[in-house]
């Protein structure tokens, strides 16, 4: 009995001795923990995308000089913006400094023998005539604003609320004088035209309207109204009730009211919008009005255009005349 006792006293002793010797034989091993954890799946790993986590062991099993055809970057060519009607590139925004200090901003329309048809509200300052006048416009390549042309006054109308503008020098983007056009100046004048003559058909109540509209990034972009209320003076000399445009609501008017030009479904030119000189509110100016000023100007020799020519004379009895009976307060450059 002794001597198992003794036996086993020597065993614990062997044993103490041992774990004193390595601490690590109380606890499991690190193989024995690899074991026990083999299959198991994190929480993060079960609920990480099983795509993204082949993409990152794909991008790090490769190295980086093996690109792949998508990662070439994209051609100017190939970047095109979203369709828009093609006035939207026909639409400008003038801008016209006074030796005042005053300035005025406004839209006009390049028409198709490259002249600018706006609302003399833009250019017009009392006896003050402007010292500088811009037009800007966007290309259908480039959705950026660039300044395109430095303007003169050709005619002004205050009857009818109309100005024709032609271009006086060419500039580059930034307004600073160049010695020839651009080759985006040159596709907008050469495809963007409007053609203020395409018709004369009287234009009724309820007819949709499309214009041009400066969004929060400061692009064209297409809304639309309806003209609904005739705008009309009385002509004393025919002594009749005379419709030359449609009274527009309040709520229409915004920061380039003046010179904004509609458009029907087809993209064919309505009128624009101005102030005449018998009230005082902005109206939309009939195109008949427009096509009026346009042959009057051609009559009186201020331009030579074969275009304006040609459309009036087809015009011929369906010329409707305006503000006749005024005391003609047309001003001619």
């Amino acid at each position: 009995m002794l001597a198992v006792f003794k036996r086993g006293v020597v065993f614990t002793i062997f044993v103490a001795l041992m774990y004193m010797v390595n601490p690590a034989l109380l606890y499991g091993s690190e193989d024995s923990l690899k074991e026990v954890m083999e299959g198991y799946e994190s929480p993060q790993k079960l609920f990480m995308p099983q795509e993204k986590e082949h993409n990152a062991t794909h991008s790090i099993n490769h190295s980086p000089q093996a690109k792949s055809p998508s990662s070439k970057g994209i051609s100017p060519r190939d970047m095109k913006l979203p369709k828009l009607p093609d006035w939207i590139y026909s639409t400008a925004i003038i801008e016209s400094s006074f030796n005042d200090g005053s300035f005025k901003k406004g839209l006009g329309t390049l028409l198709k023998n490259g002249f600018y048809i706006t609302s003399s509200e833009v250019i017009y300052n009392g006896t003050i005539t402007p010292t500088k006048i811009y037009a800007k416009m966007q290309d259908d390549f480039n959705a950026n604003m660039m300044c395109v042309a430095q303007l003169s006054i050709k005619a002004i109308d205050l009857d009818s609320g109309l100005a024709l503008l032609k271009v006086a020098k060419y500039v580059d983007s930034y307004c600073q004088m160049r010695p020839i056009k651009s080759y985006y100046q040159d596709r907008i004048y050469k495809h963007f035209g409007v053609n203020v003559f395409a018709s004369s058909v009287g234009i009724k109540p309820q007819t949709e309207a499309y214009y041009p509209y400066l969004d929060d990034e400061f692009v064209f972009i297409q809304q639309s109204l309806k003209l609904t209320k005739f705008a009309t003076y009385y002509d004393f000399d025919r002594r009749v009730e005379q419709v030359y445009g449609f009274e527009m609501e309040r709520d229409s008017y915004e920061e380039f009211t003046y010179g904004r030009a509609f458009y029907d479904k087809n993209g064919v030119f309505l009128g624009i919008m101005s102030r005449a000189g018998v009230g005082y509110l902005p109206v939309f100016i009939n195109r008949n009005v427009i096509q009026d000023f346009l042959c009057d100007v051609q009559d009186k020799e201020i331009i030579n255009e074969e275009f304006v020519r040609n459309a009036c004379k087809k015009l011929g009895s369906k010329r409707e005349r305006f503000f006749t009976d005024m005391k003609g307060r047309t001003s001619f450059y």
